[in-house]
């Protein structure tokens, strides 16, 4: 896909690509010798152009201090569309984002200057996770082991697919949709204008064609820009937050009500079956992940205290534990950026420790609401 834009004397050619097509890897080629561009613009940044040209990226990683310093969902978001983008990938016989590095390389071989415009793929990241809904986090978890490629590559330039693809994820996963794109085309847009050129070739993925062009238009026009980290308007209640630290405040406040104004006797039952429930659950959460025994365990007696302290998880203890019991192996962190199944994860010791952080994080939270609700129903004497 090759659209062209003319903002006074600038001449821009966008170039939409498929981020795992041979062909599109030749396209970014001829784009580039036929437009003869004193300036190439890619959809990468700092972080992304130095994992693709090393080709290092997870194996240099330490999954154990990463999970531990909070990473734990970036790195399962961040896994979760990798593995998307190899599954589609696999009969082409080519690595998500080839086409952004031909693109450099290219205008390095010709000596045309480059700029690498898209923002830090780690704010995307975190962005998305700190405004994902909390049922948009379950259908994106449920969605992980079920979706299935009905689209044709090299189809997933074609306008009319693309318009109802992303039309489908701004309805299913509507901040997605804003985070990895929207706000995306803002940022790039700003940056491309930001360079010295009169004709520039600009390398996106495809979905990014329309919504960059508008947005190139906008800024070019010096209409106000949309602060692209600005909230969607309106009041927004932040029933994650509210969740996360009012459902432990209620367990304890419900047990020291029962404690003080009913009995001790029953206090203890209700604290015990809170108990219960606070372990049981996560304990099937590392036994689905597939952790060792000695997981299974440390889940079990670590999460009704870690659902108590909202700073500790008991995904990220049981994350922890797991991967100091039984580190993986360089083959396997080198191996973990091959998978192109989700299922496959559960055979690579990388991929089970990321696992029991979101199963075990998973069953601590349905606990806690397990818990809070039961308390609630027994708080009358």
């Amino acid at each position: 896909m090759r659209k062209n834009l003319e903002l006074g004397d600038q001449k821009i050619s966008i170039i939409g690509t498929a981020h795992v097509s041979q062909e599109s890897k030749e396209e970014v080629k001829e784009a580039i010798s036929e437009e003869k561009p004193d300036r190439v613009c890619v959809e990468l940044d700092e972080r992304r152009y130095e994992s693709l040209s090393s080709d290092s990226g997870w194996k240099d990683l330490n999954l154990v201090e990463a999970i531990r310093e909070g990473q734990g969902f970036t790195l399962f978001l961040t896994l979760f569309l990798s593995i998307y983008q190899r599954k589609l990938g696999l009969e082409e016989d080519v690595k998500p984002g080839e086409e952004l590095l031909e693109a450099v390389n290219t205008a390095k071989d010709n000596g045309i200057d480059f700029s690498l415009v898209d923002r830090d793929i780690n704010v995307t990241f975190r962005r998305t996770l700190d405004q994902l809904t909390f049922w948009e986090k379950m259908k994106l978890l449920a969605s992980s082991f079920v979706m299935e490629d009905d689209v044709e590559i090299e189809d997933l330039k074609e306008d009319s697919i693309l318009t109802s693809l992303i039309l489908e994820l701004e309805e299913e996963f509507p901040t997605i949709k804003r985070t990895f794109l929207d706000e995306r085309n803002t940022y790039m847009a700003e940056k491309i204008l930001e360079e010295d050129f009169d004709n520039a070739v600009v390398v996106v993925g495809a979905a990014h064609v329309e919504g960059l062009i508008e947005e190139l238009k906008r800024v070019y026009s010096g209409e106000e820009n949309t602060d692209i980290y600005e909230e969607p308007e309106g009041f927004k209640i932040p029933w994650f937050k509210v969740a996360k630290y009012g459902m432990p405040g209620f367990i304890v406040l419900s047990l020291a009500y029962v404690f003080i104004f009913c009995s001790v006797a029953e206090g203890i039952i209700l604290a015990r079956n809170a108990f219960l429930v606070n372990a049981i659950l996560p304990f099937i959460g590392a036994v689905l992940a597939r952790a060792s025994p000695l997981t299974w365990l440390v889940s079990f007696v670590a999460s009704p205290f870690t659902s108590m302290d909202p700073a500790l998880g008991g995904g990220m203890v049981a994350a922890y534990a797991e991967g100091k019991l039984k580190p993986p192996t360089v083959e396997e962190m080198e191996d973990i950026v091959n998978i192109t199944n989700y299922r496959e994860l559960w055979g690579n010791q990388a991929g089970r420790i990321i696992l029991t952080f979101v199963f075990v994080t998973l069953g601590s939270a349905a606990a806690t609401f397990i818990a809070a609700f039961y308390l609630g129903a027994n708080l009358v004497c």
